[in-house]
Parts: structure tokens; sequence; C-alpha cells
């Protein structure tokens, strides 16, 4: 997925950093009549007699995103079995790995080893969306630029708990369908959890002067909106834009969250696909554009592919 204000880059990893009660959103509903686009993009994927459906997904969403279109719906309720990236709502085993990567094992606060113009920022950052720093003392960088992506979210009204991800995850549970996770949230969190101390100052880095930088900012907004209207092509445009910035963020994403992360995807697509008829996948919408996508992948394993919604 990209970047979408850093964390939503992050896939999965927003909501298993989401304050607590981000998973009491309600599940989608039947379909109504509305005449606002529901958002994402819908694409069945056949091949050899065996054929499943790919939904683009966002991390975080407004309670006017459901119910999802009668298109997903209709898909969702028809499905064997649906998968995610990961299982948002796994607490038990999302809590150890996030103090494993994201937390100081000594618990002591390190944000004074921070450049003091970064400290500064972060500081006036933490003061507008009203996190205390005591909060916040002991986490890592790159959790903190989570955190703080998050906030600015939460901020313009997108909130955790109505992600896609965790509404299909409380779906799959609501209609006693399998749910399958296609990565494991160690290998999402160890690919940050990794990064030096240096890399992940940068990493926060990057996360304050988007905030801080009114185009920028302005431009994950128009991510949400990308995604709200189906508009592969426009987000593909602003996936190459930001990937191509000479920041250590935008090279990070394309190698580790992106190229990293897509032939895995593909592989768990293609092995659900052959083993379980008509599963339903969702993930994240910008590991399905771009040159190196989830679906170009597909199509290069003999997949055809036909957009639905």
């Amino acid at each position: 997925m990209g970047r979408l204000m850093l964390p939503l880059g992050l896939g999965a990893l927003l909501v298993a950093a989401a304050p607590a009660g981000a998973n009491d959103a309600a599940v989608p509903g039947k379909p109504t009549t509305t005449t606002s686009r529901q958002g994402g993009a819908l694409f069945k994927i056949q091949r050899a007699g065996h054929s499943a459906y790919v939904f683009g997904t966002i991390h975080v969403g407004r309670a006017d995103f459901y119910p999802l279109d009668g298109k997903v719906l209709q898909a969702l309720q028809h499905s064997s079995c649906i998968a995610l990236e990961i299982d948002p709502n796994n607490a038990q085993a999302l809590a150890p790995l996030m103090a494993k990567y994201g937390v100081y094992a000594d618990g002591k606060p390190h944000q004074k080893d921070l450049p003091a113009a970064l400290q500064k920022d972060l500081g006036a950052l933490l003061e507008k969306y009203g996190v205390t720093p005591a909060s916040v003392a002991n986490l890592k960088p790159w959790l903190l630029a989570t955190v703080l992506g998050i906030s600015e979210y939460t901020s313009q009204g997108y909130l955790p708990q109505y992600g896609v991800d965790t509404n299909l995850a409380n779906f799959a549970k609501s209609s006693n369908k399998r749910l399958v996770e296609l990565e494991t949230p160690e290998q999402q969190l160890s690919l940050l959890g990794s990064l030096s101390d240096s890399e992940q100052i940068q990493f926060l880095q990057d996360s304050v002067d988007e905030i801080q930088d009114p185009v920028k900012a302005q431009r994950s907004l128009q991510l949400i909106t990308l995604w709200r209207n189906g508009d592969t092509d426009g987000l593909a445009a602003m996936l190459a834009e930001m990937t191509g910035e000479d920041t250590f963020t935008g090279r990070f994403v394309q190698r580790a969250l992106l190229d990293g992360r897509n032939p895995g995807l593909a592989d768990g697509i293609d092995k659900l696909t052959n083993a379980s008829p008509d599963a339903f996948v969702g993930v994240g919408m910008l590991h399905l554009v771009g040159a190196n996508s989830v679906l170009t992948l597909l199509q290069q394993r003999g997949y055809t592919v036909q957009r639905v919604y």
C-alpha cells in the first residue's frame, strides 16, 4: 500500500497500533440505495477454472463508508472464506509483537536522543492531537510516526475502527466465515522494527514533515478521495509521485512495503484461489496499482483480471 499519510502505508499495522476500542466497529451491512460511491475497487481473478475476488481496502475510514457497495457485499456473502493481510482484531498476537518491535526494552524515554528541532516539532504535534508525552515516551521512532499519522487522520474524521480491513474481519466473524491471513504480524512489524536507529529517526522526520507540509498533507487526504472514487489510475500516479521523492520513507515504501511484500501476497492469493473456491481477498489498495502490483504479478502467473466494481 504506499503511504497514505505514512501509517496507511503500514497496512494493518495502523489498526494494530490503534487505541483501545478500535474493534468496536459495525460490520458491513446489507446494501442500501445510495447516490455516493462506496469506495474501493473489486476485481475477479480467474485461471484454469479457479476464481477469487480481490478488493482494494483502506485502513482508516468513516461511518459513511458503509454499507459497502452491493457488488462487494454479494461477493462477500457468497465467499467461502475471507483473506486479509493480517487479522487486525487479533490483539493477543499483536500486543507482544508491538512490545517487541515498537517499544524500548529498557522502559526509558529516548526522545531526548532525537534532534532538537524534531523534538520541538514532535512536542507541538502531540499537543495538537491531545497526546500526552508520557503516554508515548517509550515508543520507538517508527511507532511514534504511526501514532502521529493515526492522530492526523483522526483529527480529519477518519478513524481506524472504520478501516475496511477491520470491518471485513468483523464480517468474517459475524458470518462464521474462515479468516485467512496472507502474512503474519511478525512479518509486517519486523519490517519496521528492524530499521536502524538513524533510519527510524528519518522515518519519523519524514512523517512530521509530511504532516506540516500543507501540500503533502492535502495529498494524503486526496488519496482517500481517490480510494472512494475507485480511481486506480489516480492512485497509481500518486503512488509513483510519493515513492519517486528523494526521501528515506519514499524509498522504504517502494522497496520494503511494496516490492518486498507484493510477491508474497500474490503467492498467498494464488494458493488460496486454487484451494478454496470463491475466496474474497482484501488487501490495501496501493498493493493493487503500479508496475509491480499484486494484480500484475497474478497476470504474470496466468490469471485473467476483470474489474467488477
